[in-house]
């Protein structure tokens, strides 16, 4: 069996999706001959990032993580993000000559310029730095592709996401529906995600007070949810949801909303598309890359009309939208991207 060693600096518990991604790839790759081992950073003391308690960061040192490495004796290296540990083990790659593989998960430029003002260009240049030196790098869209390109970035390899269609399928539930509904509202609007600022989630929020008739519901967590819960008290916020219990949300919603104008793909439009509910987002990376105009959503620099427009999907044919975003695609291109040691 093939060893594959992935490091990464996000991983379960947390919640996103890197490690969503990541997670549906170990089950595909143990069918295919292929083992997957990952450094990650809860194998050692971390601390909390400032003001984003989701973010772990590990201390650890250079050597610890060559160790790791040499330990494992891998066929091939993948390194998904660039954090510390992403770094560590580049910069070990690099001093001894070894082809390795990355993957484009996050736009920390924008990230990072939302949050703590820190010029994106400043940024572009270490990440650009960070996966130049690689054989390959895996991205999420063409729309990502054609965006790196233009800022030097080379040897970029177009991916692709998947859903697991067994969980994320229509299923009405009325006590769901009442739950998101208690004022039996004439629709359900609902976000799913990290509640953060770099979501653009006051805009969405700010449109809840002008569509008195709509019930605007954001399920999830994150520094910003107790701010967004004093401003704006009639939108509901149920927490974190997962699986079956997820798959419910999305169902007995009418429109879903992927507010984000950073993100680098966006799994919770597939699950979203996959239980037959419209998304609705801005015509950006990501949404313009899965959602079909007027059959699975819509994307509009107006918010308020992406959703109107949504809300006139037919249920059949969002679900019908995207099959071609399996998990068992994306392992092949992962497969044909990672690089051998020697």
């Amino acid at each position: 069996m093939k060893k594959v060693l992935l490091i990464t600096d996000t991983w379960s518990p947390q919640v996103n999706g890197v490690v969503n991604t990541w997670k549906n790839l170990i089950k595909i790759s143990k069918e295919n001959n292929f083992n997957i081992e990952v450094i990650h950073p809860f194998l050692f003391f971390n601390i909390t990032w400032p003001f984003y308690k989701e973010i772990k960061i590990p201390l650890v040192r250079y050597k610890t993580i060559v160790n790791l490495i040499k330990g494992s004796d891998p066929d091939y290296i993948h390194i998904a993000t660039e954090g510390i540990l992403g770094w560590h083990a580049r910069n070990y790659c690099v001093k001894n000559n070894y082809s390795f593989s990355t993957s484009y998960h996050t736009k920390f430029p924008e990230f990072l310029s939302s949050l703590y003002w820190i010029p994106k260009a400043l940024t572009y240049s270490v990440i650009r730095n960070f996966h130049n030196a690689s054989e390959s790098t895996l991205v999420n869209t063409s729309t990502m592709k054609k965006e790196l390109g233009d800022l030097n970035f080379t040897n970029l390899i177009e991916w692709t996401r998947g859903v697991d269609k067994e969980t994320f399928k229509p299923t009405y539930d009325k006590k769901i529906r009442d739950l998101m509904n208690p004022e039996n509202k004439e629709k359900v609007i609902l976000y799913v995600g990290r509640i953060s600022k770099e979501k653009n989630l006051i805009n969405l929020c700010e449109l809840s007070k002008k569509n008195h008739h709509h019930q605007f519901v954001l399920v999830g967590d994150g520094p910003l949810k107790k701010k967004l819960i004093n401003q704006f008290p009639k939108i509901i916020f149920p927490g974190y949801k997962f699986g079956n219990e997820l798959a419910k949300y999305y169902s007995n919603a009418d429109c879903s909303v992927f507010p984000s104008k950073n993100d680098t793909f966006g799994n919770t439009i597939l699950e979203s598309i996959s239980c037959g509910t419209p998304v609705a987002g801005y015509p950006v990376n990501g949404p313009v890359d899965i959602i079909k105009n007027n059959i699975s959503g819509y994307t509009h620099e107006d918010l308020s009309i992406a959703i109107s427009k949504s809300l006139d999907c037919d249920e059949n044919k969002i679900m019908n939208s995207i099959n071609k975003f399996t998990w068992d695609e994306c392992f092949k291109i992962f497969q044909k991207s990672i690089i051998k040691l020697i």
